[in-house]
């Protein structure tokens, strides 16, 4: 994917670091919203953390299943889906196929594994004659893994960001990463389909929904989380990379979303999000109490 020229991008050297180490965070009195505030981003960081441990789950076993299959996996492949278990950092990733391509396939089990830690413990590849149909929330989240970006395209979504130098009519290509989060207590969960390419050195921060599901399916319209063409890049190959600072303003928010967390737990720098005149320091996903804007050195841009 490839993004406007216009974008606001701006990455700032180790004096907002300092600045931002050394001003004091917001007092109360000084917002009195700023309660509500905080638990908002800190919900966008629980939320974040949980998107990065079921990507960490999905993609060990996806790598693994790759490497026993040796490039043939089993019929309708979908990728996969991950489970909670019962410990903290246990999870149960299921390996996604479907029987035939008519809307009602149902889709199976082509193979399972315990992950504990970000190491797999446990490994089920399921012959090709005997593979299980997926019931209950796994079935869920099967079927919402693969109706969560076709939500977003026919919710009429289509406009994405395009190349500065492509060629004249050129349509931009578009790929989305799926990260579907395990049910809640009442049945309702999220599938946040994420705005690509993500890759070393450059990370889409806009364009990136959430979808909402139910036990019937479809909860409401997907919703546009972040609504921007910026790209974060950065140079892999720069030594001060952790004492820079990159910000961005993220207009008509309270807080920093999910998708801002998650983003943070993937870059080699930190981040400072501009929300209305104060800005939240992150740095791996980790959002820190928020100070004022102008006490960092910030200045929004006209």
């Amino acid at each position: 994917m490839t993004f406007d020229g216009d974008c606001m991008i701006r990455l700032l050297a180790c004096t907002l670091t300092a600045a931002l180490a050394v001003s004091a965070p917001l007092a109360a009195q000084e917002a009195p919203d700023l309660e509500s505030r905080v638990q908002t981003a800190q919900q966008s960081q629980e939320i974040a953390q949980l998107m990065g441990d079921v990507q960490e789950a999905v993609t060990a076993a996806q790598i693994q299943y790759a490497g026993m299959v040796a490039g043939r996996p089993g019929p309708g492949y979908q990728g996969a889906i991950a489970l909670p278990g019962e410990t903290e950092g246990h999870w149960q990733a299921i390996i996604v196929g479907q029987r035939g391509d008519a809307p009602d396939a149902p889709y199976l089990a082509l193979a399972e594994y315990e992950i504990v830690g970000g190491r797999i413990v446990g490994e089920v590849i399921h012959p090709a004659g005997e593979l299980p149909e997926l019931v209950g929330p796994a079935s869920a989240m099967a079927q919402a893994r693969s109706f969560a970006p076709r939500a977003v395209i026919a919710a009429g979504h289509s406009s994405f960001c395009v190349a500065e130098d492509g060629e004249e009519g050129e349509r931009p290509s578009v790929s989305f990463a799926t990260i579907v989060l395990p049910p809640r207590d009442d049945g309702t969960f999220d599938a946040y389909v994420l705005n690509g390419p993500i890759e070393a050195g450059a990370i889409p921060l806009g364009k990136h929904f959430r979808v909402s599901f139910d036990s019937f399916g479809l909860d409401g319209e997907p919703e546009l989380v972040t609504d921007t063409c910026e790209l974060v890049t950065w140079d892999t190959q720069n030594s001060e990379l952790a004492m820079s600072v990159y910000v961005t303003e993220f207009d008509g928010a309270d807080a920093p979303s999910p998708i801002h967390a998650f983003v943070s737990s993937l870059m080699p720098m930190s981040m400072g999000v501009v929300t209305g005149d104060i800005i939240w320091p992150m740095t791996g996903g980790i959002i820190a109490a928020p100070v004022p804007a102008a006490e960092a050195g910030y200045a929004p841009q006209e």
